[in-house]
């Protein structure tokens, strides 16, 4: 089984999300299915492998990517949300619902979803075949599997950058190395390299103690659905 490059997968997020399932406890993307003999998957090595081919800076690159395509998809949840078709159907059920909570023990029948689905399907089918709450599904999953790949991006990131810190014995304590070729009066090429290597170091201790909370960052979604 392949994996798949980060590049190649955000300049195609797009049919990514769609042809891919997410195990969430395993963090690994499948291939939904394949005329080939096997499936393309992506793990957290995938990643990190990647992520050391192209660089660290290509975390931000990707989930910003992706993140403007969550912005659409999210875009046409709340469309769907606010139509009134679909509307006026959860405003119904959510009524009946508070209205006779007590009586179903505070659960949602399987007659009634039953119901609501046939009452949707009535709106009209797309030419597949599927309903507008079966295409609203898959846009839900869609947008699962987007935030899934970037928290592997996370995780790759977070295992690429164990990978190379593990060659420092000390987190706590780290020799200054452009401090050392001063003291011993070496060459201003050699005291040059050593505060490249200050630098490098000091970024990898802090992209591997802080990580990035990439779900807090450049999009807040805010829909407040009035029911």
């Amino acid at each position: 089984m392949d994996g798949l490059d980060v590049l190649e997968i955000m300049r195609n997020i797009n049919i990514f999300v769609s042809k891919y399932l997410y195990n969430l406890n395993n963090q690994i993307f499948v291939e939904q299915s394949s005329n080939n003999k096997h499936l393309n998957t992506i793990n957290i090595r995938h990643v990190a492998n990647s992520i050391r081919t192209h660089g660290i800076g290509i975390m931000n690159t990707t989930v910003n990517f992706t993140y403007q395509f969550l912005r659409k998809e999210f875009l046409i949840f709340s469309q769907f949300m606010f139509d009134e078709h679909i509307k006026s159907r959860l405003m119904k059920d959510f009524r009946f619902f508070r209205e006779n909570k007590v009586q179903l023990d505070q659960k949602y029948s399987y007659e009634r979803a039953d119901k609501f689905n046939k009452g949707i399907r009535k709106l009209g089918l797309a030419a597949d075949g599927k309903s507008y709450l079966d295409q609203f599904r898959m846009l839900i999953s869609h947008i699962g599997n987007a935030m899934g790949y970037v928290r592997m991006i996370r995780s790759g990131g977070l295992h690429c950058c164990s990978n190379a810190i593990r060659f420092i014995p000390d987190l706590e304590d780290i020799v200054e190395f452009k401090e050392l070729c001063t003291q011993d009066n070496l060459s201003n090429v050699s005291t040059e390299a050593g505060a490249q290597l200050d630098h490098v170091i000091d970024n990898l201790v802090r992209n591997f103690t802080e990580g990035t909370e990439y779900f807090k960052v450049c999009f807040t979604f805010n829909f407040h659905f009035h029911l």
